[in-house]
């Protein structure tokens, strides 16, 4: 369970994770220490699972992004989407509910390779079919999570509502 001053070190962090642990206990008002140990604490639990750089993809080359459904034979979900996982062009995969079983987002180099990739997964003998959408333009696109409490933590203890944050 997340208190009101780990939520506020995972939003500095949102903001700027190369910030140092001195300076968010500044922002803070708390020790560096405090800050030191609760950002650990996070980490051994599993709510930080690491840190990257934002890359911007288009000047690393990688200019098509695609969403493709992908129907697979009963039994083989798993399997399947281990296999395309190991693949650096799968972004994300997912289960999914609907005519697929799993959407994979991928991003590519240009139409070739996109191409290259729906065979090659065409080849794998549970792959039943696939769907394949380019993506003209991202909108919005953000990797970090929302800090923000969920309604049930919003309750008083004493049954009442609590007013959102300003934050919220």
């Amino acid at each position: 369970m997340l208190d009101e001053l780990d939520r506020s070190i995972l939003e500095e962090l949102n903001v700027d994770a190369r910030r140092s642990h001195r300076e968010l206990a500044h922002r803070l008002k708390v020790s560096p220490t405090t800050v030191s140990a609760r950002v650990a604490r996070m980490e051994s639990a599993g709510v930080i699972r690491g840190y990257v750089p934002i890359l911007d993809d288009e000047q690393l080359g990688w200019d098509l992004w695609a969403a493709v459904g992908i129907r697979i034979s009963k039994g083989r979900l798993r399997e399947v989407e281990e296999r395309l996982a190991h693949d650096p062009r799968a972004y994300a995969i997912y289960d999914v509910t609907g005519e697929n079983d799993a959407l994979l987002i991928g991003r590519f180099r240009d139409r070739r390779d996109l191409d290259r990739f729906v065979k090659h997964a065409l080849q794998d003998p549970h792959v039943e079919r696939t769907n394949t959408q380019v993506v003209l333009n991202r909108v919005k696109e953000d990797r970090r999570v929302p800090v923000t409490r969920r309604p049930a933590e919003r309750e008083a203890p004493d049954g009442g509502s609590r007013a959102p944050r300003a934050a919220e």
